[in-house]
């Protein structure tokens, strides 16, 4: 019992300690761990932003109307759209 509880202490430790770096700046850091598979329609989506250098792997975050955030491949050909349409400046 008391090894359990000794374990479960030094894993919140841990994980306190990896969000605490996330946090270093100031501002709060987004990273993706795993991707959302399936496309995600262009109507849904209310923004669209990168996820930060200091992230393990490359991501691009979709933010849904509903405030939903889904991470994504970048490499994926239709999130490669997604980025064009939202970089491109409206007139």
């Amino acid at each position: 019992m008391k090894v359990t509880t000794a374990a479960l202490i030094a894993l919140l430790l841990a994980i306190s300690c990896v969000l605490s770096e996330a946090h270093l700046d100031g501002v709060p850091t987004t990273c993706c761990f795993s991707y959302q598979q399936r496309p995600v329609p262009r109507g849904l989506i209310a923004s669209i932003y990168i996820t930060s250098s200091s992230c393990a792997q490359p991501g691009v975050i979709l933010v849904t109307k509903k405030k939903k955030e889904l991470c994504t491949d970048p490499q994926a050909p239709w999130v490669q759209a997604h980025l064009k349409h939202f970089q491109t400046p409206k007139n």
